[in-house]
């Protein structure tokens, strides 16, 4: 740990953010507390008396990660009254996030509620497209509810609640009424983002295309919010999506921009460092303009840290930078360790410098040329295999043409940014040059053209890819043995690296085949409909009350789950039609592994004693007297919320307690 003197630090810090994610209701009796704070002051002293000075600093840190963590996200919640009521709200806007169809969103600062101050707490802000469009800082008056931030109801489903807790945001507003009074911010964040939306929009009435305006917003000014979702999801199959946002590639371009036009500075007295000192002032600057983004903030720190070790004049040690960075960032925003774009960025430079030393002793390159090519595809290969776990545990996806996406895009993507540039300068200096806009048009269309071609080898683009959290760890794992087989080939790296290949595939096996013997019922959450899903392990066939509805079902309700219960085909039917499979159904009776599942609605009210489980749609009348008191009841989507609230019977409401998984065997 000579060298990496803030390796142990680091991982005290993740622990201690770790701790408190995991254990933040953790509730301990007096004993039990004293127990924990006497065995870590013990174990605190214990280093110190044996000089074990690095361990002192990883139980530190555990505890500062802990302290960091419950104090950045200390909470207080709003009081009750002015929950799921209108109230007058007056908030602050702070960040502007990707727009769904309908509405624009954005995080906003509740500064207080009917002329009532409130400590400092977030909501996500749902503002109508027609509305004018609001930036950072603006403050905004609305007549709005203010409801909980959403949680996942059905199984697998993504956490929206859990993503914007790590933003800071506990609640969600939705503004209908346009009776609204905005004033205008007058911060750098309202400058920056009013500044974006301009250049978006001078480049367009200037005969940019949209295509060539949203790769300029994306690629420089760090801005997606009008990119076309077809074009992102065509980057994304390619495995090169990475080049519309500003990360890591992004700031090292500019910066090697930005160096290469101060180098003039080199014939001033102490010229070099004056050059470096310019170039990082420029690219902090540009940083502030596109905004602090993970992936974006360590790259700015990486190179400053590097350039400091040089100014400096020792040694620079990518590990060590890697370290440190993460350390600042982590005591900045202990939510970060979540984020994702946080998480592939340090794989991704972690495992590029790691397998390095692989490529070099395969392959020997003796020419300028072989070396410029293997390092590029080492690269590339590297960047792939170590962002490919955490990639597939999020996305469920891979792709096999990253290389030949990154081979050509890559290269073009310092066109992109060079160009974007001279396009942004010649808009702010009001000048027009029509050969200039039609080269960059054709080039970009040229580039999406050839993004499009590329996604169409299907056969090579990997979906439904599901692995475990602890599968994701086995798999890095195994990469980081990879390293020493390939370089040193020594017998106890390769058993190591058989075994964990062992108990990976062995787990995976006993998974799969637990999944392939689920029988359930499933009664999923849906907002004014129906869905009930009969599974029998791969199949499963799903009732539909509006039919019309199954490819959003498909793509935003079934599909994490369908990947995640390794469930092959899933077919959809009319929630009255019968069916006899695996299962009987008739009109509105499920009878599965002879337990019976009752549907009940306005066309079925006769209910019989020996029925299991009865789901109750569209507000239907219950008439208690025949009923089992064994039988269970359940309320899904289609009902008002507050349907049968006033009877003694206990409900599921899928509402509530989100989608009722009743499992057979």
């Amino acid at each position: 740990m000579k060298n990496q003197p803030f390796i142990l630090p680091l991982c005290g810090l993740v622990l201690g953010i770790l701790l408190a994610e995991y254990l933040p209701n953790y509730q301990l009796n007096q004993a039990l507390s004293f127990f924990f704070v006497f065995f870590y002051v013990f174990l605190l002293g214990y280093f110190i008396y044996r000089r074990r000075y690095t361990l002192v600093f990883f139980v530190l840190f555990i505890r500062i990660g802990f302290f960091l963590a419950e104090t950045q996200n200390r909470f207080t919640p709003i009081p009750s009254i002015f929950q799921e009521t209108e109230n007058w709200i007056q908030l602050e806007i702070e960040e502007v996030y990707k727009p769904s169809e309908k509405y624009r969103k954005y995080k906003a600062k509740i500064i207080s509620i009917d002329s009532i101050k409130i400590a400092q707490t977030n909501l996500l802000l749902y503002w109508k497209r027609e509305f004018p469009m609001i930036h950072p800082s603006d403050q905004v008056w609305v007549n709005a509810k203010i409801q909980p931030s959403p949680k996942a109801l059905n199984p697998h489903q993504f956490d929206y609640s859990q993503y914007l807790k790590r933003q800071k945001i506990r609640y969600v507003s939705f503004v209908l009424d346009p009776n609204f009074h905005l004033q205008e911010g007058n911060s750098f964040w309202h400058f920056t983002s009013s500044y974006k939306r301009n250049i978006h929009q001078k480049l367009q009435e200037s005969s940019y295309s949209k295509n060539s305006a949203d790769i300029i917003g994306a690629m420089i000014l760090g801005d997606r919010t009008e990119m076309d979702d077809e074009v992102q999801e065509t980057y994304r199959k390619t495995g090169v999506v990475h080049i519309l946002s500003v990360s890591g590639l992004h700031i090292m371009i500019v910066y090697t921009m930005f160096y290469v036009l101060l180098y003039p500075l080199i014939y001033l007295k102490n010229g070099r460092i004056i050059r470096i000192l310019a170039s990082l002032i420029l690219i902090w600057s540009y940083v502030l303009l596109v905004g602090f983004q993970p992936p974006i903030l360590r790259s700015a720190l990486m190179i400053t840290v590097f350039h400091g070790s040089y100014t400096l004049q020792r040694k620079p040690n990518i590990y060590h930078t890697l370290a440190v960075t993460a350390l600042v960032l982590l005591c900045i925003n202990t939510n970060f360790l979540f984020d994702i774009g946080f998480q592939l960025s340090y794989s991704a430079v972690f495992f590029i410098v790691y397998l390095h030393p692989v490529y070099q002793k395969l392959f020997r390159p003796k020419t300028k040329t072989s070396r410029y090519t293997i390092g590029f595809v080492g690269t590339s290969i590297s960047a792939q295999l170590g962002t490919f776990p955490i990639a597939a545990y999020y996305f469920h996806q891979t792709s096999g043409l990253f290389l030949a996406g990154n081979l050509v895009m890559i290269l073009a993507s310092n066109l992109m940014i060079a160009g974007g540039m001279i396009s942004i300068l010649l808009i702010e200096l009001n000048l027009i040059f029509p050969l200039w806009i039609i080269v960059f048009n054709e080039f970009i269309e040229l580039c999406n053209q050839y993004m499009d071609w590329l996604s169409g080898f299907d056969f090579l683009i990997f979906e439904r890819i599901h692995f475990e959290f602890w599968e994701v760890i086995l798999l890095l794992l195994m990469i980081v043995l990879l390293k020493f087989i390939l370089t040193q080939p020594k017998f106890k790296p390769i058993i190591l690296l058989i075994s964990i290949l062992f108990i990976f595939q062995i787990q995976r096996h006993i998974r799969i085949h637990e999944l392939n013997a689920k029988k359930e019922i499933i009664v999923f959450h849906q907002y004014k409909n129906s869905v009930i899903g009969v599974r029998n392990g791969k199949e499963m066939d799903v009732y539909v009350q509006n039919i019309s509805d199954t490819v959003n079902l498909q793509k935003y309700l079934l599909k994490s789950y369908s990947i995640k219960e390794n469930i092959k085909e899933i077919r959809f039917f009319e929630m009255h039609e019968p069916q006899l499979s695996f299962y009987g159904k008739s009109h509105n009776l499920i009878v599965f592994k002879e337990r019976k599942f009752l549907v009940m609605n306005e066309n079925y009210r006769h209910i019989t004693s020996d029925v299991d489980f009865i789901l109750i749609q569209s507000n239907s009348k219950l008439l208690m007297d025949s009923i089992s008191n064994q039988t269970e009841f359940m309320l899904d989507g289609s009902n008002y919320p507050n349907h049968l609230g006033q009877t003694n019977k206990e409900f599921w409401r899928t509402h509530e307690m989100g989608a009722k998984i009743i499992r057979l065997q």
